[in-house]
Order: C-alpha cells, then structure tokens, then sequence
C-alpha cells in the first residue's frame, strides 16, 4: 500500500489530513489551518526541478491566484491564500466544500432540466461575474463545479488552464491546454479567446448535465476525433423526451461554432434559460419535485410598471408564474412545517437548554455610534460559552449575488471566525418569501442568534415576534422597521441617495445643460431602499432641476435591473440617465445597454455602494460616473460587534448608526492612485 508523504505534514499554517482528490498536476487535501482554527482544501503541486522554469511558474502562480482570489461571488470557491515551500512545493487554500462535484452528482444520468437549470443559473452568475472582472475560465467542466452540503454549487479552479501552460498556445509538450470535450472550437485551435469561449463551454455543461452526456465522444477517447466533431461537427439533438424545445434551442445556440452566433454573454444564455424554463413551466411539472429550501429558487419574474415617486406598489400588468411559496398548497405545507419547525426549536435550541443564559438588555428608542459597540474580551468569552460546542450565529441574507452582500456575508464570517464564533449564512436570493422557512430552519438547526438582512419586514412580522418571543439574540440589518427586541444596524440612506442624485445633477448641469431623461432603479419592497431612491431624485433636482424622471423600475439586482432597462429599451423609451439604489442594479442596465449596442458615454449612471467591480467602470468612463461608498466593511464590523455584546447579555442602544463613506468618481480614484 502506496502511503502518501504529505499526510500529517504541516506547511506553513496547515496541517495535512487527508487526501480528498487528485488530478493531472495536483492533489487536493483536507487540512487544519491553525491560525483560524478552521479545515480547507489544500491543493497542492509539485513545482518543476528545473529552475528556470520553476521560477517561471511560480510567478505565473502567484499572479494567477491573487486574481482569482479578488473574485468575491456566491457561486466562485473562494480563495484563502497561496504559497511555495522552498522549492518543492506550491499550494492553494480554498474554502472546504463537501457536497461533492457535479460529476459524482451527475453519475453517467441526466439531470431533472429544473434541477440543470438551477445549476446552470448559480454558475452562470459567477461566471458572468468573472468575465466583469476580465477573467475567462476557459476550463469548465462537472469536475470543476463543487456542492456544498446545502446542495449550492461553486465554480472553481479560474486560470489553471492558462496556469498550465503559461500561454495561449493550443498544445505544449504535445498536451491540450484544457479539456477537450468541453473546449471551443477558437480553443482548439489556438485562436484568442474571450467571454463567448466560455459561453460555448457553457453550453457544453448544460448539454451534459440534461443529455447525461457530452455532446461530443469518441469511443476509443480518441482526442483527434473528439477535437475534430467540435471544430466541424452539429452537435446531436437530446434525445430526452421531457426536454421542451426552447430550453434545447438555448443550449444548440450557445454551441454555435462560430463565437459571434452564440450568447453574448453567459448573462444573456442565463437569462434566455430561464426565459425558457418559465415558458415551459407546464411541459415540465412531470419532473417537478419537492422543492428543497436550502437551494436558490429560480427568480420570480417582477413587474416593470412604472411607479410615482414616494408611492411605489407592485402592479402585475399580466399574469406571471406564482412561485412556490405563493402557491396555497404549498404555503399550507410551510404553515405545517413551521409548526414543527417551532416545536423543534423549543426542544433543541441552546438557548432553551441553558436557562441561565444571560439577556442582553436594549435601551429601546436609543442610538449610538458603531464606535461604541466594541466588545471586551470578558464579553467575547461570554460570547463564545453562549454558543457552546454546538451553537452558530446564523445570517439570513438578502442575496449573494451582488458584490456587496457577497463581501459582507464573508466578511461577517471572518469576523465572526475571529472572535472564534460558528457562523452559517442562508441565501435568500432576493425572494422574500424565502426568509421564513430559512429563519425557521436556523433554528431547527440549532441557531444560538440569528442577523437578518429583511426583505419585506412586514411579511416577517409573525417569525420576527417569535424570535423575540424566543430570546434570540437578533440584529437586523434596516433602520426601518419594528426590532424586536433585539438591534438595528443603521445607516442614513435617504443620504446616500441624496449624494449620488447630487452627482448626477452636477453631471448634467455640466455636460447636459441640466436637460435628461432619468430612470430610477428602486427596490419598492423595502422602505429604506425607497427613502434611497428619493434622496436620489431630491439630489438630482437640486442641480438639474429641469432634469425629467421618466419612472421608477425595479432595481436592487443585476436580474432585476437588466429586465427593467430592456423592457424599456424594448418598448422604444429614450432616456440618457440611470440613477440607481445600488451598483447591482445598475451593473444589470449596463448588460442590457451593452447588448443593445448603446455607447457607454450616452448614459450617465449615478449609484450607491463603490464596489470593486463599479469603481473599475467609473475609471474607465465606462457608462458609470460616480457611486457612493456606504462603508460595507463598518457596517460587517458593527453586526458582529453587537451580536458578541447580545451574546454576552450586554445592555446595547437600540440603534446603531454606521456613517457612510464619500462620493467615488474617476477624479476621486485618480488621486487615491
């Protein structure tokens, strides 16, 4: 029996466990980082004995993972950190997933095309993501898509492909760059690649995940032959009777050969999918099954209506798929599970095994600043027996799908590590009417305290009052709303708003002699979000008072933002100004403008929240002009802060205020350089 040297060898701050895979240049293992107390994946590589091009490598490495490592997404694994050891070994640590990957998931079967498509669309998001940040994949493939242990899905290893071989070149040392099956054509042959490569890879996936198969084999595995059907063979229809036509005509489109008759972009082959799936919604009820809760839903299509100013409701003009949670079977059955749900909380939660927990005292209808929140180390170890060996903090997330709560969901983590707290984060992905069940499951699970970021805070009044009800320590990430006995996290948003529609009108009045036709980007669901959107017209027409809002539309996602802007692009409305709640939203209306062939500088858009990705376009002039800086890193920093003192049965005000950061625009950033 072979025993591997690696197993029980620390390097660095990792202490090697277990061998959990192996591919063609690397081993993955399960090791103990000591530093965060915490078990990662450890993938390591045998550096090359030849010492010009070890060095080489290594550089390449180093530039290839601090890339990838920048990636901030739901649905990308993330990345710890890097390192060499002398000169014999390079490794990477990522986050430990151990739902395995869509290989083991797949088995040589098809995939249920509801259960493809939920897939389909979290990868996608994380792919379309990359490809903002410059970085084509160029290597997707079942064994790079891993579960975790709430069956969510993460697209891993970004720019090995290139890694491997240093170049654009096809072959090196008589190897492909890649993996064949699932290459384009352009990269098979060693052309330039760009987004459009990895659409056709994409699709390749997809094809695979609802056929069972690759579009493409040989059954000797003849390379030759495989390379050769992609660069001039049709792919084969699948042969699955419950597959529609449309969502088979999506996957056929995204593996045209040539790159300009397929998807622009993964965003546009995501949503023509979903497109696809709402429109066969009955051809697939056969295949439907229970949902599972801890998955991302597909998106609830919203209405576009516009909506005055300040008195902003949805309207459906036109029936629209109900999803699940809005469907009375369903919500009969929740109402059941909800009634388990709670008799189980009172048997199994830390918190009513341990009556002599403290109770943190909350000095109702008082505010303070995020600076007096700090905990002491007497409170954090308070903090740490509240939990116990089996007690979490868990988050219930607005969504994960934008920079900004993707970042802040980690940055709570990482904070929460630090004080060595347990933390769990359960997606919402913007559906508010999953917030309930996920509250209700936190507990079930064994939640200590939970922090919410609400949706729609009157929907959650009845759970909210149960929690209170329950004593768990609770911090809600809106200043408003009822608390419940527990904190607001505030910042002023009417404000933030207030500054951005401020750039925009300076903008305009410069550039446009005060005259514009503007969209507003809201979230109606959410009051504070609407007071955001009405700090941002108020700005607006401050400097640009003749400027005209044409409407406000649904924002407050990438999703949401691009089937607003081509809805209204679609219906032949002229505008040449976006103000927008958020960068989400108006990352979304740049997708669609930028498919629709409109020129960056036409459009002003204004936004609030600076993320990497937003700073990048406001640089490059590209469409966005200014965003403001709501001081994310703060506000992670304050929620933990005063989750500790709630643990620690601390008194705490009410409210927590979290100042926002300046206005970011290219004049801005130029002198921060």
């Amino acid at each position: 029996m072979q025993v591997d040297r690696l197993i029980g060898r620390q390097i660095d701050d990792y202490v090697i466990e277990e061998r959990i895979g192996r591919g063609g240049m690397a081993t993955v293992y399960r090791a103990f980082q000591r530093s965060m107390r915490r078990h990662v994946a450890l993938k390591v590589i045998t550096l090359e004995p030849n010492r010009e091009e070890r060095e080489e490598f290594k550089r390449r490495f180093a530039r290839e993972v601090e890339m990838a490592a920048k990636l901030e997404h739901l649905h990308i694994l993330p990345v710890y950190g890097y390192g060499f050891v002398e000169d014999e070994l390079a490794y990477l640590s990522m986050r430990l997933l151990r739902g395995g990957t869509l290989a083991q998931k797949m088995a040589g079967q098809p995939l249920r095309p509801l259960e493809a498509a939920r897939i389909f669309m979290q990868i996608a998001s994380g792919l379309e993501y990359a490809h903002q940040q410059g970085i084509i994949h160029r290597d997707l493939k079942p064994g790079n898509i891993l579960f975790d242990e709430q069956n969510n899905a993460y697209l891993s290893d970004f720019g090995l492909a290139k890694l491997v071989s240093g170049s654009d070149d096809l072959t090196q040392s008589g190897s492909v760059v890649g993996t064949p099956l699932y290459m384009s054509p352009e990269q098979l042959r060693g052309d330039p690649v760009d987004r459009r490569s990895d659409v056709y890879g994409a699709g390749v996936l997809l094809y695979h995940m609802l056929a069972g198969q690759p579009p493409f084999q040989a059954a000797d595995g003849n390379l030759v032959a495989i390379i050769y059907q992609h660069l001039e063979k049709t792919p084969p229809p699948i042969l699955e009777p419950s597959l529609p036509d449309v969502v088979s005509s999506v996957v056929m489109t995204a593996l045209a050969k040539k790159p300009e008759d397929r998807f622009p972009s993964v965003a546009a082959m995501s949503l023509a999918l979903q497109s696809a799936v709402e429109r066969s919604a009955d051809a697939l009820k056969g295949v439907i099954t229970t949902p599972d809760i801890s998955v991302s839903p597909l998106m609830e299509t919203e209405t576009l209506s516009p909506m005055p100013a300040r008195m902003m409701t949805e309207t459906p003009t036109a029936p629209v798929p109900r999803p699940f949670f809005k469907q009375p079977a369903a919500l009969v059955g929740i109402a059941v599970l909800m009634v388990l749900a709670v008799v189980a909380v009172l048997l199994l939660s830390p918190i009513n095994q341990d009556p002599s927990a403290r109770i943190a005292t909350i000095l109702t209808g008082e505010s303070t600043t995020a600076d007096n929140v700090v905990p002491n180390q007497e409170e954090v170890s308070l903090a740490q027996a509240r939990l116990g060996a089996t007690g979490f903090i868990a988050y219930i997330t607005c969504n994960t799908t934008s920079e900004y709560h993707a970042r802040q969901t980690r940055e709570m983590g990482d904070m929460a590590a630090g004080f060595d707290l347990a933390y769990r984060a359960y997606d919402s992905d913007s559906n508010k009417a999953r917030q309930i069940p996920l509250i209700e499951r936190a507990r079930v699970e064994g939640a200590s305290a939970l922090i919410v970021c609400p949706l729609d805070p009157v929907l959650l009044q009845e759970t909210l009052q149960d929690v209170d009800e329950a004593g768990i320590p609770l911090v809600l990430l809106n200043s408003d709303m009822t608390s419940y006995g527990g904190v607001l996290i505030a910042g002023d948003d009417y404000l933030m708003g207030l500054e951005a529609g401020r750039a925009a009108g300076r903008i305009i009045r410069d550039e446009r002699d005060g005259q514009a036709r503007v969209v507003i980007l809201d979230y109606p669901d959410l009051p504070q979000l609407v007071e955001r959107a009405n700090g941002l017209e108020d700005g607006l027409h401050e400097f640009a008072p003749d400027a005209e809002v044409i409407g406000r539309y649904v924002g407050g996602t990438s999703d949401n933002g691009n089937r607003s802007i081509t809805r209204l692009l679609q219906e032949g409305t002229t505008f040449d100004a976006i103000l927008s709640i958020n960068d989400a939203g108006a990352f979304g209306a740049i997708d669609a403008m930028t498919l629709a062939g409109i020129r960056s500088s036409a459009v002003i858009i204004t936004s609030v929240d600076a993320e990497a990705l937003a700073r990048s376009y406001i640089r490059n002039g590209y469409f966005m002009r200014a965003s403001v800086d709501v001081g994310r890193e703060r506000f992670s920093r304050a929620t933990i802060d005063v989750m500790v003192k709630l643990l620690a049965g601390a008194t705490v005000a009410e409210r927590i205020l979290v100042p926002p950061g300046g206005v970011v625009t290219r004049e801005a950033l130029e002198l921060g350089s």
